[in-house]
């Protein structure tokens, strides 16, 4: 299933390589500006001023506010793979679509994960894995609740943990390339381990959904 997903990607990318590179840099950009106010991560903080905390906070709230951007790949790749006609605007879909419910579902996501690693890394990896289809089945069902889907997607991929650690690990070697090229390597080797995984998603939608006519 890992190499079908790896062979499904590639093909649904021809074309779009350079697409997904400029959605990806635009993500990074946006999802950075917070970042670039901040104050000073080596300032103690009872050094900082109250216009300093000030700025830490709105930081924190436009960190809070541009999480549907990264909902908005989570889709666009889901788009990608499905070779529907995409456009850059599509990276801002949930921000008119489910703004609120884009943001409170990642949130949700993360606490319920970081609670999960406190326990130990591996139960960590477990639940993010669990969780690790949720995006993808709000924009196939945005009827869902937060908490419902993030049910559903542990539902579904039940069974199929093993194949999404395998798959996220046969990454490894791209990673190390991303990083011994500066980063720059990740324009493109981001693009296709999202339009994988979402490839894989769809795999499993399939298999599932075959699963049900037979019954």
């Amino acid at each position: 299933m890992i190499s079908q997903c790896k062979r499904a990607a590639k093909q649904a990318l021809q074309g779009r390589w350079w697409f997904m590179v400029g959605a990806g840099i635009i993500l990074t950009i946006l999802t950075s500006i917070p970042s670039i106010f901040s104050p000073a991560t080596y300032v103690e903080e009872e050094s900082l001023t109250a216009l300093q905390q000030l700025i830490d906070f709105t930081t924190l709230i436009l960190s809070i506010l541009l999480i549907p951007l990264s909902v908005g790949w989570f889709w666009l790749t889901l788009e990608i793979t499905r070779n529907k006609n995409v456009e850059m605007t599509m990276l801002f879909e949930p921000f008119l679509k489910m703004f609120w419910k884009s943001i409170w579902v990642s949130i949700v996501i993360g606490f319920f994960t970081f609670l999960w690693t406190l326990l130990l890394i591996i139960p960590g990896i477990i639940k993010a894995i669990s969780y690790s289809f949720t995006l993808y089945i709000l924009k196939d069902r945005p009827e869902l609740s937060a908490i419902q889907a993030i049910k559903e997607s542990r539902k579904m991929i039940n069974g199929y943990k093993g194949k999404a650690f395998l798959l996220s690990l046969s990454f490894i070697g791209w990673f190390l390339l991303g990083i011994i090229t500066l980063g720059l390597g990740f324009l493109f080797i981001y693009p296709y381990y999202s339009v994988t995984y979402a490839q894989f998603y769809e795999e499993v939608k399939a298999k599932q959904n075959d699963i049900n006519v037979e019954e």
